[in-house]
């Protein structure tokens, strides 16, 4: 078992530093994720916005960013992220992740892998890093992004 929690622990490094990012069933330390998919290998892009660098006008009245642009691939990702961190205690989070990730191509895109290490795409060329905001806001935009599960169900 510490054997799997090591390679765990290499995985999430890697995951964080942007290199990999692993939302799949990899081993038995991974059974636990609440998704299941492939392991992917995440594109080199721009290093994320963050709640220190963040451009005028990126986020909302409320401090978080906007989440109207982000596909259905990438709100996948990020449910799992809530999901796994605690940041919504509400069940559908978990649902809707699991039920967009079903879809046809959503567990293979860039934008899910981006999205299960907390980083919310904002459009095809810049990426904003949730893990830098406080808890509270992390949140929100946890919440917020699940607000558009109904309609990203209804869309193909």
């Amino acid at each position: 078992m510490s054997g799997n929690r090591s390679a765990f622990k290499l995985v999430a490094a890697l995951a964080f530093s942007g290199c990999v990012a692993v939302l799949g069933n990899a081993g038995a330390a991974m059974a636990q994720t609440p998704f299941h998919g492939p392991v992917l290998k995440v594109p080199a892009v721009s290093p994320p916005m963050t709640a220190v660098n963040v451009a005028p006008g990126v986020l909302d009245y409320d401090g978080i960013p906007t989440v109207e642009h982000a596909s259905p691939a990438n709100v996948a990702g990020l449910m799992a992220y809530c999901y796994e961190h605690k940041l919504v205690r509400d069940t559908t989070v978990r649902s809707l992740g699991r039920k967009l990730a079903a879809r046809d191509g959503v567990s293979t895109d860039p934008a899910y892998a981006w999205g299960g290490v907390g980083r919310l795409m904002l459009d095809h060329n810049a990426m904003f890093d949730i893990t830098t905001l406080k808890p509270n806001l992390q949140s929100a935009v946890c919440s917020r992004s699940a607000l558009r599960g109904p309609d990203l169900l209804k869309s193909r």
